[in-house]
């Protein structure tokens, strides 16, 4: 853990020294790898390296942003990219499916995700667009495997989990259970972060039914900010969502 924080401090430290965008993979545990890509926004997604195959977690921005996440994987492992997790409908999580899709990975969401991309993708790209001009005008990418509720990937090593709305309509956590490590995605983070999309009265219910599974997690790994956390972050982002709602009223 100590070894892994100081090799994402170096790469902050780069970032803030003005270095140009880019896509790191640094490994965290067992099969997990830990993507922090620093284009638009900077987030955060998950590479999983399994027996024999790759998943990844989040699409990244851009087409051209997933084929430097590619090239960072082909430097850990020759295992083919099998299937890439869309775990809500932003950008940040979707736009780059489309260069999955073209070198053979499969593209899979829950169909919840699959309606709000149908429904709400050019919106969302007018939003990025709005705040990042140089952020294409891309297509939407629809999945290839589509799931009615959560689903479990790599023999059981990736699950993906649904409770509710909290920063989408649509997000969900994915869990490595052989690792202990949970992928908090968008909804659970450092900051509140953007809430535009944000069911704000549901968001601490689904944190709560998250909770109240015990799966036994160790760590949580953020999708934006600073991406390793302890499992406290659940509490501390339930505290954060209690006082906006105090200031609020």
């Amino acid at each position: 853990m100590k070894r892994f924080l100081a090799a994402l401090l170096a790469a902050a430290a780069c970032g803030a020294a003005g270095a140009p965008p880019a896509v790191t993979l640094t490994h965290f545990r067992g099969g997990v790898y830990i993507a922090v890509d620093t284009f638009y926004a900077a987030e955060n997604s998950v590479v999983y390296v399994g027996p024999e195959s790759v998943t990844v977690v989040g699409a990244t921005w851009t087409p051209e942003t997933a084929r430097l996440l590619a090239a960072e994987i082909r430097k850990v492992t020759a295992k083919p990219i099998r299937e890439v997790v869309v775990p809500d409908y932003h950008p940040d999580r979707a736009g780059g499916s489309a260069y999955f899709r073209s070198i053979g990975a499969k593209v899979v969401s829950r169909r919840q995700t699959v309606e709000l991309l149908k429904q709400r993708w050019d919106q969302a790209v007018r939003e990025v667009r709005a705040g990042q001009a140089s952020y294409p005008a891309l297509a939407a990418a629809l999945p290839d495997t589509v799931h009615e509720g959560d689903y479990e990937l790599q023999g059981g090593r990736v699950r993906a989990l649904y409770t509710g709305p909290a920063h989408t309509p649509d997000g969900i956590f994915v869990y490595f259970p052989e690792e202990r490590v949970l992928y908090g995605n968008c909804i659970l983070k450092e900051q509140l972060g953007n809430l535009d999309s944000a069911d704000l009265v549901e968001y601490p219910r689904t944190l709560l039914k998250l909770k109240a599974m015990k799966l036994g997690y160790t760590a949580i790994i953020a999708g934006h900010f600073s991406p390793v956390h302890g499992p406290e972050l659940l509490d501390r982002f339930l505290e954060m969502l209690a006082a906006h709602g105090r200031g609020a009223r």
